[in-house]
Formats: C-alpha cells, sequence, structure tokens
C-alpha cells in the first residue's frame, strides 16, 4: 500500500520554458487510508533558477503504520536547467525499512550513468533495465519535478516522464480529467485534477503483477504563469479503501 503512495516522490532532456528567478516550494504531506489511518508524512522541497534546480524529499511512516512498517527515506537530486532543459547530474536516496538500510547513488554526465548501491539488488528484473533505459530517464525526484513543469507549462494534465530508481523503470503520466478550485494545506486557488497513471516498465520481479497496479487520481496547483505545478494531492484505491496523500503545508518563495 505504502508503494503506490509514495511512488510518485521515488520516479532525455524535456524542454520547458525556464523560470526567471529562483524559487523554492516546500511541500509537505499526510499519507492516510480514508483519510482516518494515518500512513505517514512526506516532504518535498525543490529550488530552481535560470541555470539549475536542487531537490530534497523525506518519507517517513507514522500513527498506526509504524507497527507494522518502520519507513525512513531521504533523498536528494540536483543538476542543470540550460535552454529550459532539466538535466540530472546527480540523485542520493537513503532507504531504512524493517530493521534494513539500503543506499543508492547515482551520477549522469556525457560518458553514462553510474551508480553504488549498497547493498546491491540481488534481482534486478525481469527483465533488467537497459542501459538506454537508464540513460534516458529521470532519477525520482527530478521525475516529479519535470513531470509538475509539464503540467503547469501545459496548463493541462497533460505530460509524462520515464524514471529510473537504481533497479526499476517506469513512466509517470497524466491525462485530463477536470479544472477546479482546492482548498487546503495553505493552497487556496485553481487546481487541475489529473488521471495519474505509474507503468511498470522493467526491472521489476517476475512475479511482479502488473495488472495489480491501480489507476490513480492527482491534483495539482495552477500556477499563475507557466511553471511549476506542485501537487496537492493524489488518490489511489486500495483493497481497504482509498488512500490519500494531502497537501499539509504549502509555501512558496
Amino acid at each position: 500500500m505504502l508503494r503506490w503512495i509514495f511512488a510518485f516522490v521515488f520516479g532525455a532532456a524535456f524542454l520547458f520554458e525556464a523560470p526567471a528567478r529562483a524559487e523554492t516550494y516546500r511541500l509537505n504531506y499526510d499519507a492516510a487510508v480514508l483519510g482516518v489511518v494515518v500512513l505517514g508524512e512526506v516532504s518535498y522541497e525543490v529550488t530552481s533558477t535560470p541555470t539549475r534546480y536542487a531537490v530534497r524529499a523525506n518519507v517517513r511512516t507514522s500513527g498506526a503504520a509504524r507497527i507494522f512498517d518502520q519507513t525512513e527515506i531521504t533523498a536528494t537530486s540536483m543538476g542543470e536547467m540550460s535552454g529550459g532543459a532539466i538535466n540530472w547530474a546527480r540523485y542520493d536516496i537513503s532507504h531504512a525499512y524493517s530493521g534494513k538500510f539500503r543506499r543508492t547513488q547515482m551520477s549522469r554526465g556525457a560518458s553514462g550513468l553510474a551508480s553504488t548501491i549498497s547493498p546491491n539488488y540481488r534481482d534486478l528484473g525481469t527483465p533488467a533495465a537497459t542501459e538506454a533505459q537508464r540513460r534516458g530517464s529521470y532519477d525520482p525526484l527530478t521525475g516529479v519535478f519535470a513531470l509538475g513543469r509539464q503540467v503547469g507549462v501545459n496548463r493541462a494534465c497533460r505530460g509524462s516522464v520515464l524514471v529510473f530508481d537504481g533497479r526499476s523503470h517506469y513512466r509517470l503520466a497524466v491525462a485530463p480529467r477536470a479544472e477546479t478550485t482546492f482548498s487546503g494545506g495553505g493552497y487556496n486557488g485553481p487546481a487541475l485534477h489529473c488521471d495519474f497513471r505509474y507503468e511498470p516498465i522493467s526491472g521489476f520481479s517476475s512475479s511482479f503483477n502488473r495488472s495489480n497496479v491501480p489507476a490513480a487520481q492527482a491534483w495539482f496547483a495552477l500556477p499563475s504563469e507557466p511553471g511549476f505545478a506542485p501537487p496537492l494531492r493524489i488518490m489511489v484505491p486500495t483493497p481497504v479503501g482509498a488512500a490519500q496523500l494531502d497537501i499539509r503545508s504549502y509555501q512558496r518563495s
């Protein structure tokens, strides 16, 4: 269940209009089932200028979920924005879960993609992600930023990004649903209500059932001018009811 709530935080260059000045978004979310049972907390902070960007995120289980799955994730990513293109350079994630720990570090340059994963995965999936798929994808944090930029620049639920997280390669995509308004968590204003898809491609175990990936919905803040559209809510159906990631605090500077 937590996998689908947190996947959007942790999924080729796409052209956008670069921001005219530096801006920072500080976003904090609560995750819950049926709006009652608390699963965890998520923070996502992105700072961008016309030439560079940096992203930091944290995920941790809280409330009743800690009884079953004590998870703590910290991640950072950074890269360049040149001529409006987003080109990630470094990604670092530490994941503590159920008494275990894994750290994944990836760097991307002209010579290709290099990674250090400790401990490494025993199973790289069937089929494993190819070198071309790894090179042609965003890291997960940059993927969220890039998808939000596509939505904000298009001012519509239109766009997709390819993501590689060190093992799994997948696509995050949105499609139109409705224009609406959103009030909560420090944001009050126009929003886009989108269909949201998580599409596995490679790097998944042979037992992974792709048909069980639920169709989700997402709400994005609609910026007053073309730019980053922060996600405000993600709703995923589960066997025990709808799981939601909801904005708790929203700051832009």
